[in-house]
């Protein structure tokens, strides 16, 4: 198997503008310098140098939109039950594929990405119209507010997917504490040395100085698993948590820029 050094290229991580490591990666084979990039795909996530992650949101946004759009035309004769289906099976994984690694925490990012659920509302209804504009007829006709997107999910029994990325988070935090999949735990959860009200397995948040480190996936979904009820905590099956959790609403945890 031949080196294919343009498949291979070099990242660097940073925040540092002044102090920045200059270094040429050269592989012992075919002796040619690694391309640098200021941003890389890895087993399907965007990855830029200061882990914003907005290369990878506007990339499965303008993807799951153009989906979202797809399915609207093959199903628009279909029942809304089906249209609703179709969204869950096509668009919405697009939409939370590895959500755990790139959860967004500014308010730009977390609207683009629920702007792309609230069209789809809007077409499995068929209501493009705007709000506020429902006559008593339409009252009569309708479960729900006309043009009214919030209503709208409400009317299909859809969660935000803001509140069903930390949902995510949480489940995964379950299984890695619960040691049902193979994640060190020492380097990141260490046991809270205070004695405080709620549950007995919550972690010391790490101090952080940046956004970039303050909101990844540690140190953000410790503050949430802190929070959660010890009966929710002591859950006996990854299904139990589930359950537990679905019934209790966390709170957003967006910088608002």
């Amino acid at each position: 198997m031949m080196f294919n050094t343009d498949k291979c290229e070099v990242l660097r991580i940073t925040l540092n503008k002044k102090n920045v490591i200059c270094a040429d990666y050269r592989p012992t084979i075919h002796c040619r310098a690694l391309r640098l990039v200021s941003s890389a795909k890895y087993l399907g996530v965007t990855i830029d140098s200061k882990l914003t992650f907005n290369e990878h949101i506007n990339n499965f946004t303008d993807k799951a939109n153009s989906t979202r759009a797809f399915v609207a035309r093959n199903t628009r004769k279909c029942p809304t039950s089906i249209k609703s289906t179709a969204y869950k099976s096509f668009v919405r994984p697009q939409l939370e594929y590895a959500s755990t690694a790139w959860s967004p925490h500014t308010r730009c990012n977390i609207d683009k990405i629920e702007s792309v659920q609230r069209r789809a509302a809007r077409s499995v209804l068929n209501d493009w119209s705007r709000p506020n504009t429902q006559t008593p007829a339409m009252k009569e006709l309708h479960s729900y507010t006309i043009g009214s997107s919030s209503y709208m999910l409400q009317f299909l029994g859809w969660n935000s997917l803001e509140e069903r990325r930390g949902h995510y988070s949480l489940v995964m935090m379950y299984i890695i504490v619960r040691v049902l999949v193979v994640i060190p735990t020492a380097p990141y959860l260490l046991p809270a040395s205070y004695d405080t009200r709620g549950h007995s397995s919550k972690f010391l948040v790490p101090s952080t100085r940046v956004n970039a480190f303050r909101y990844i996936y540690f140190p953000a979904t410790i503050m949430s698993w802190n929070s959660l009820p010890a009966h929710i905590i002591q859950s006996p099956s990854v299904e139990c948590f589930k359950s537990r959790l679905a019934k209790f609403r966390l709170t957003p945890t967006s910088t608002g820029t």
